[in-house]
């Protein structure tokens, strides 16, 4: 079964939506680099890889549904933040903008009737949930600790430890 023009057109933009999450989490990470929180760093450098991983799945899965892939230009990402809390505020939106579009990606891959990319597309859902769980977590911690120094670093060393596919 051949890959219907208008997916096949979404999940090329899924390509460059996933990138150019990459691209924040790597600004992000760059921002946390120039403070004192090497751990939020590590673990927005580790974000931007797995959002990498997330755009080649979908660039695999063109190349296996034999249709063409189409890369276009990143935009800028913003660089320039407030605070460890604006930062992961600035995630959880992304995070939702992202969910939002694997939603509309999904509604078309029912409409369709296309099972091989509703399955593709369930587990990002499922992978969605996790990513913005992981994320507001860190943002109750982060407003829970305040100002405090001490609270802000232990939360700064708990991030440095983790893994790629596992959150704070």
């Amino acid at each position: 079964m051949s890959l219907n023009p208008e997916l096949a057109k979404l999940l090329n933009a899924q390509i460059n939506h996933e990138m150019s999450a990459s691209y924040s989490y790597l600004a992000m990470a760059a921002w946390f680099e120039q403070t004192p929180y090497a751990g939020f760093a590590s673990w927005m450098f580790v974000q931007s890889a797995e959002e990498t991983t997330h755009a080649l799945k979908f660039y695999q899965f063109l190349l296996s549904r034999d249709a063409p892939v189409v890369l276009e230009a990143l935009s800028t990402p913003k660089a320039d933040f407030e605070s460890p809390l604006d930062v992961f505020a600035q995630s959880l939106k992304q995070e939702q903008a992202v969910t939002a579009q694997i939603n509309a990606l999904y509604d078309l891959a029912e409409l369709v009737r296309d099972h091989a990319s509703k399955n593709l597309l369930l587990w990002f859902l499922n992978e969605q949930i996790e990513e913005e769980q992981s994320v507001r977590d860190i943002i109750d911690r982060l407003t829970l600790a305040g100002d405090d120094p001490s609270s802000l670093l232990a939360l700064d060393r708990e991030a440095a430890a983790r893994n790629a596919g596992k959150g704070l």
